[in-house]
């Protein structure tokens, strides 16, 4: 049975490098009237990518690792030989 989305990775390569692809799966919001802040007290200039949880903090990309131990819990480990 074929599969459309099969079809069209065999034909043009992997559906990451289709720009159709990627514009229906990124769901980045542009907003002029951007917060301050983010809950780290990082500034939030234009341009910059941020997102707001359910709880309602807001939290530049470049903190997302601390937002993850801090608040979520999350622990870090690394791979060794």
């Amino acid at each position: 049975m074929n599969h459309p989305d099969i079809d069209h990775a065999i034909l043009t390569g992997y559906p990451a490098m289709d720009q159709r692809f990627i514009e229906e799966e990124t769901s980045i919001e542009i907003q002029n009237d951007h917060p301050i802040e983010d809950m780290f007290g990082s500034e939030i200039q234009t341009g910059d990518t941020w997102f707001e949880d359910k709880a309602g903090r807001i939290v530049l990309e470049e903190n997302m690792e601390d937002y993850l131990v801090e608040v979520v819990g999350v622990e870090f480990f690394k791979a060794l030989k």
